[in-house]
Order: structure tokens, then C-alpha cells, then sequence
């Protein structure tokens, strides 16, 4: 290395080395044959490999009925987003109620659910295999008969093999868009989504088309379910 290199290269980092190493250094243009008798390290190797991406894992949601990316697609509804969110949900969902677990009977999503807002039921219709629910913005009453108004309740329809993409039908009439009638057991989402006496025994429930956009079913007729589910919604922390 040529005295002018030394001082290119090594004088700005003069801090760095011993006093030893950079007096030994300064003999050498001096005496060029004179030996070095300080700690000469080998070259740093370079890593070349490359590390692996930090992924986090998605929560996964706690139903028997609707996936992640479900889930995924109900978020993206009730932020009316026009492209379905992929990763990073922007909500967690809290089971309240289980079929299988807590009972079928309208009456226990009365029960449990009073004075909770922001729900969304989901159900799998016996037979067919169709997933359909609802999306209530507003706090349910177990103790009374009264239609509530809402601009951003909505029913669905989630893709299955049986149905080539998701529906959503919001509503439209807002003074019908939400329906407790406790005293005899219904829970409505105007006539879009009608969930009436014990869901799975009887075939009370149905879905029409008032007061909603569109019917989220092609059969009419009252249904019964394998299993629904009732969550709460809200944004994470």
C-alpha cells in the first residue's frame, strides 16, 4: 500500500487502531523488510445467504362455519371497501353464541347478545350447504318489539362450490333494517333474513327481499341450519 493510500484510507480511522499496530505501520515505509509483530486477523467473510422473511401468522378466526378469508371478506363489507382485504384483517371477531354449544333457539341470541353491538351471525343451511348471515351494527334488545334503523346492516350469501361468488345485499329502506321481536321470537333483517323459533328443528327461517337490495337466496322456502354462529366485531387495539 502506497504512503498515499495510508493516508486515504487508514488516517481517518487513526482512532481505530493501536498504537502498536499504527507505529508498526509507519516503520514499514521506513524499513520495508522489518517484521510486523502485532495481531494480524484474517479477512471478514462476507455472508451471502439470504435470511429468511419475518412472516406474522393470521389469527385464525374461532368458527365452525366461515374461514380467514371469509372473514377477510366480511371486513372489507362493513368497511365498504370496493377490493376485498387479503392479510391484516383490521378486526377480530368474538364468538358469542354456538348452536351446537349454547343451543338453537332464537331466544339465546337474545339471551346472550343483549346490549351487544356490532354482530355478525352466519349460518350453513341444512341440506344445501349455502353460508348465509347478517351484519348488525346496532346493540340488540332482548326485552322488546321494535324495528331499528340502520344504514350499514347488510345480509350475505359466501361463495361455496354450489355458488360461484359471494352476495351482498345492503339495505336499502333503513327504517326496516334491523327487527327484534323478542315476544315471539324472531330476529329480522327486514324480510332479506328472517331467523325464527329453534333454528335447527324447525323451518321458520327464510329469506325474502324487502328492505334489502337483493334476495340472497333463489329458494324462498323456510329453511332449518346445520350450525350458526354469533360474533362480535370490533377494530383491533
Amino acid at each position: 500500500m502506497s504512503s498515499e493510500k495510508v493516508l486515504e484510507k487508514l488516517w481517518p480511522y487513526l482512532q481505530l487502531f493501536e498504537p502498536k499496530l499504527w507505529l508498526e505501520i509507519n516503520t514499514k515505509f521506513l524499513a520495508p523488510e522489518k517484521s510486523i509483530s502485532s495481531l494480524i486477523l484474517p479477512p471478514r467473510k462476507i455472508l451471502s445467504a439470504t435470511l429468511p422473511t419475518r412472516t406474522t401468522p393470521i389469527p385464525s378466526i374461532p368458527s365452525n362455519i366461515i374461514t380467514n378469508e371469509y372473514a377477510l371478506e366480511l371486513s372489507s363489507w362493513i368497511d365498504r371497501k370496493e377490493t376485498t382485504y387479503t392479510e391484516n384483517n383490521p378486526y377480530e371477531s368474538k364468538l358469542l353464541v354456538r348452536g351446537s354449544r349454547d343451543g338453537f333457539d332464537v331466544k339465546t341470541i337474545y339471551n346472550i347478545c343483549d346490549k351487544v353491538s356490532n354482530t355478525i351471525i352466519v349460518a350453513k343451511v341444512e341440506d344445501t350447504g349455502e353460508i348465509i348471515g347478517g351484519y348488525n351494527p346496532l346493540e340488540i334488545h332482548n326485552s322488546e318489539t321494535k324495528w331499528y334503523s340502520s344504514q350499514d346492516s347488510f345480509v350475505f350469501s359466501l361463495k361455496t362450490e354450489n355458488l360461484k361468488n359471494s352476495i351482498i345485499s345492503r339495505v336499502t329502506i333503513f327504517n326496516y333494517a334491523i327487527c327484534y321481536y323478542t315476544n315471539k321470537l324472531w330476529l329480522q333483517f327486514g324480510g332479506a333474513l328472517t331467523l325464527g323459533g329453534n333454528l335447527k328443528t324447525e323451518k321458520k327461517s327464510n329469506c325474502q327481499m324487502y328492505a334489502y337490495e337483493k334476495s340472497i337466496r333463489s329458494n324462498l322456502n323456510g329453511f332449518s341450519v346445520e350450525e350458526f354462529e354469533v360474533f362480535k366485531v370490533s377494530p383491533k387495539k
